[in-house]
């Protein structure tokens, strides 16, 4: 990956599954990859733990023109998002 500092912001999770507890039917999940993003939201990635190949890969999320996602986080009143980084069509990693 780029030298830029990601950090997970969100747990991919795919149903494999269901239980029940108390009576009542409960579904199952396995986490599958995470989804990073750059300090300011201006960069999205989803990291698959694994593959078919059994290597970990990474997805690089390009926004569709004129589409500028906006991520706030409940820690923090700083929205963030406003620097978006213009990728080039180069992936960062």
């Amino acid at each position: 990956m780029s030298n830029t500092p990601f950090s997970k912001i969100a747990t991919l999770k795919v149903k494999n599954g269901t239980y029940k507890k108390d009576g009542v039917e409960k579904n199952r999940y396995n986490e599958v990859g995470v989804l990073l993003s750059s300090p300011h939201g201006s960069q999205l990635i989803i990291s698959l733990h694994a593959t078919a190949t059994s290597e970990q890969k990474y997805i690089y999320i390009a926004n569709d023109k004129g589409v500028h996602l906006r991520l706030e986080r409940e820690d923090s009143e700083e929205e963030l998002g406003e620097d978006v980084v213009p990728v080039d069509g180069e992936v960062p990693f």
